[in-house]
């Protein structure tokens, strides 16, 4: 497994780091459901924006906490820097999920809602699929396990296309431009999001230098 590749023997001090990702990825999961739960019937609230904000800011907190702690461990680690820089790469995807769960609920703001949308289902379909996507992630970080990594690599890495079917769709829309530009960004932020938890997972299964790809396009990953 890459991430254990590196490690020694003895107890890493690099555990704390790996107990701080794993809760970015659940806070992550929950300011998810928190946006997509407004955007499907809860409408915006003081409440909702102030939970959507705080989860954000912790997520935030968090990645500084990361790098703070990777700059002490490298300076003191020299043998564990390629480890290092693997946190400090996957860090930043964990981080954005944050962001995008912001976005989404920047839907609603703007009047977006999906409640009594003659598509509803489908759009509930992606939305349960991307929210256990980021709590399997979560999980599979938290054991360091390599084959539920991959297998849920493979799997989001099939919601990809179905999202673009989707943006294109919207955009072929006869309907009003409120419908399709809230479908458009909705399935734009969840491939967005999917891509980034997909990032995170490539570090339990690729070596440091074929991290951070899976926002790219299939064809212009290296």
């Amino acid at each position: 497994m890459v991430l254990d590749f590196f490690r020694s023997n003895r107890q890493s001090g690099l555990d704390e780091v790996q107990e701080i990702l794993v809760r970015m990825l659940e806070d992550g999961h929950d300011v998810f459901v928190t946006a997509c739960n407004a955007l499907f019937g809860g409408g915006k609230s003081k409440e909702t924006k102030r939970e959507v904000r705080s989860t954000d800011k912790e997520i935030n907190q968090a990645q500084r906490d990361v790098r703070r702690h990777l700059m002490v461990h490298a300076a003191v680690n020299n043998a564990d820097l390629p480890l290092v820089l693997q946190y400090a790469s996957i860090v930043k995807d964990a981080e954005r999920v944050g962001d995008y769960a912001k976005n989404i609920y920047d839907l609603v703001k703007y009047g977006a809602n999906f409640d009594e949308a003659d598509d509803r289902e489908n759009l509930e379909t992606y939305r349960d699929a991307v929210a256990q996507l980021i709590l399997d992630a979560a999980t599979a970080f938290a054991e360091k396990d390599a084959e539920k990594a991959q297998h849920l690599i493979g799997k989001a890495d099939g919601f990809l296309s179905g999202y673009d079917d989707r943006i294109q769709e919207s955009y072929n829309s006869d309907g009003p431009a409120s419908y399709a530009v809230a479908r458009a960004l909705y399935f734009r932020f969840l491939k967005r999001t999917t891509a980034h938890v997909m990032n995170v997972l490539t570090s339990l299964v690729q070596p440091l230098d074929r991290l951070d790809h899976y926002d790219e396009a299939p064809e212009d990953r290296i």
